[in-house]
């Protein structure tokens, strides 16, 4: 159970994280709230601590600061044409939706009222059932709270679709590739060597019965 004090903890270090993302991106306050729909006050308090936004906020951020969404919470690109046509309020909105019933689906499956889910997390019933409806954004903080009552790590409910997701599929990519060792970083940043990464696609998408006969016929081959 994630308890009060600590989510007001990572609400600060949320604000902080935010803040610093936003300064990196040179952005001012002005026009990143008006990319939230809100105000630069209600932000200011987000990046203070005082207020917390939610995961498709973060996600939002993320793609128009072109950076990895996880930086969020691991602390504690698109093309032009398609951000062009962007629209960022009914991206928000459906995902406060969707979010909000998986939420709610997952209460259900599990058989709880929102009175149980409410003492054990210390969240107020009516504010979860403003969630579950999407009619209320639902705080990191609060999020995680609930995504732990329901034994679920955060990751399920990032986005993984639409623009946002396949940035932030993107995004991972990139992440995996740096942990690459130097020279297969090297290797597989060479356009001539495409060629051998798809060989090696194919080949892992091959039967064990197929893969022994390629085996084989390279066998043949070189003796």
């Amino acid at each position: 159970m994630v308890d009060q004090q600590t989510r007001i903890l990572r609400q600060k270090v949320l604000g902080a994280l935010v803040r610093k993302a936003r300064q990196d991106a040179r952005k001012s306050l002005r026009e990143t709230a008006v990319l939230l729909g809100t105000t630069a006050a209600q932000l200011a308090a987000c990046e203070r601590g005082q207020k917390s936004l939610s995961l498709p906020e973060l996600e939002l951020l993320a793609y128009h600061f072109e950076i990895s969404l996880r930086q969020f919470w691991l602390a504690a690109g698109a093309h032009t044409q398609a951000r062009s046509q962007f629209d960022p309020t009914t991206v928000l909105g459906l995902r406060h939706r969707v979010i909000g019933a998986s939420l709610r689906m997952r209460r259900t499956a599990a058989g709880k009222h929102l009175r149980d889910v409410a003492e054990a997390t210390g969240i107020p019933s009516k504010r979860i059932a403003a969630y579950e409806r999407g009619e209320r954004p639902i705080p990191l903080p609060d999020l995680e709270a609930l995504a732990a009552h329901y034994g679920q790590p955060l990751e399920e409910y990032v986005a993984a679709e639409g623009p946002l997701g396949k940035w932030d599929a993107r995004q991972q990519t990139i992440e995996a590739v740096l942990d690459f060792p130097e020279d297969l970083r090297e290797f597989l940043s060479r356009p001539v060597n495409q060629p051998y990464v798809r060989l090696a696609k194919h080949l892992s998408e091959l039967s064990v019965d197929k893969l022994r006969i390629v085996a084989e016929g390279l066998l043949d081959i070189t003796f």
